[in-house]
């Protein structure tokens, strides 16, 4: 089962399971109904990487934030729906966060 933790990026902050796993990396929020506010989901790679998600197991919209480990955020992609297969970032990140679709804003 996932860590817990919490992630603070300017005034925002979410209540975050932890994916640190490759079968956690998989399950992650697939098949999920749908998350508080202020929570989400924390994957961390464990080094810098291009980093592709996918929904297409999810069952709502989401914002996804992609983190490198020392330059911080580096893109975000906003309302994703579910069912797209692959979300590339524009840079290395080594850690991504899915909140729920319009918690990312700003």
């Amino acid at each position: 089962m996932p860590g817990e933790g919490i992630v603070t990026i300017r005034d925002r902050q979410w209540t975050v399971a932890l994916a640190t796993t490759p079968a956690e990396w998989a399950q992650g929020l697939s098949n999920v109904p749908s998350i508080p506010a202020g929570t989400g989901m924390l994957f961390d790679l464990g080094v810098d990487q291009v980093i592709t998600v996918n929904t297409v197991a999810m069952l709502f919209d989401l914002d996804i934030i992609w983190i490198h480990s020392t330059a911080g955020v580096v893109d975000v992609a906003r309302s994703m729906k579910p069912g797209y297969d692959e979300i590339v970032p524009n840079a290395q990140a080594r850690f991504f966060l899915e909140v729920n679709a319009g918690e990312a804003e700003d």
